[in-house]
């Protein structure tokens, strides 16, 4: 939600919505720009020092785990994207055979590659572009515990919601279904239009937007799209589902039972 022009295939709430119950890092950047799990935990951080300062209870709604996570568990301090030697290490894969980039880190941090899918070029890429600007290996950093996670900071509760497995899989196709009639096609091919986006941007990897483009290209047909999108959103919910059961003071919210959440975020309150 944080890109402009990414509003169907991410699901952003829309403008009457936003306007009854105020969003905070929606449409904040461009496609042209890549938000970063740092950028996000840099803004996140702000907007909750702000909040508590106005005596607000910040509540944090959304989708991306590893987002959440980091901001939760504090992330290290690395160095930025390094846009043109990742440039050249594109070309270094396209230009020798599979597993060339994977060879190299092999070579330079023998335990991180050991840990990571030889095919992860997104995760083989950063951890060469960290070595070449920091001279650190990733599994050396992986080894010092961050400190700046809001968990050190706050008190935080955690709650999520869990359905039915017929129910949710009911629930994300008609979700999908959705965004098709609103034109979700017609938006993806216009962010082809007008973006000039690299393989590595998130965007292209996003579950509905990347099988969107996957479409546009050719790579299948429509119906096709349809069952590869649903396919991969049940395996995101499931993971996430997984993921949110081993959070700390974890709340299940079954069914999206709204009272459950309604009843502790009062006792929380009541207790401050």
């Amino acid at each position: 939600m944080v890109y402009k022009d990414c509003n169907i295939g991410s699901a952003k709430p829309d403008e009457k919505t936003l306007k009854k119950f105020p969003h905070h890092l929606i449409s904040l950047k461009s496609l042209d720009n890549v938000f970063t799990v740092s950028d996000f935990c840099e803004s996140a951080n702000k907007l909750i020092i702000e909040a508590h300062k106005n005596g607000k209870l910040p509540v944090l709604v959304g989708g991306s785990m590893m987002y959440f996570k980091s901001l939760f568990d504090g992330i290290h301090d690395l160095p930025d994207r390094d846009e043109e030697y990742r440039e050249e290490l594109k070309k270094l894969k396209n230009n020798n055979s599979d597993g060339y980039l994977y060879k190299i880190l092999k070579d330079t941090d023998p335990v991180y590659a050991n840990f990571i899918n030889k095919n992860d070029d997104m995760r083989i890429i950063r951890a060469l572009e960290i070595y070449k600007n920091s001279h650190k290996k990733m599994s050396d950093i992986l080894k010092e515990k961050p400190t700046n996670g809001a968990k050190h900071k706050y008190d935080i509760h955690q709650f999520g919601i869990h359905f039915d497995r017929n129910i949710l899989h009911k629930r994300i196709k008609e979700r999908l279904i959705s965004m098709l009639d609103q034109g979700l096609i017609d938006e993806t091919s216009n962010i082809l239009k007008n973006y000039r986006l690299s393989d590595d941007h998130p965007i292209k990897k996003a579950v509905n937007y990347k099988q969107a483009f996957d479409f546009l290209r050719g790579k299948y047909p429509e119906d096709v799209m349809l069952d590869k999108s649903l396919y991969a959103t049940r395996q995101l919910a499931k993971r996430q589902d997984t993921w949110m059961r081993g959070w700390e003071k974890y709340t299940a919210l079954k069914d999206g039972n709204p009272k459950i959440l309604l009843n502790s975020v009062k006792n929380i309150v009541s207790s401050l």
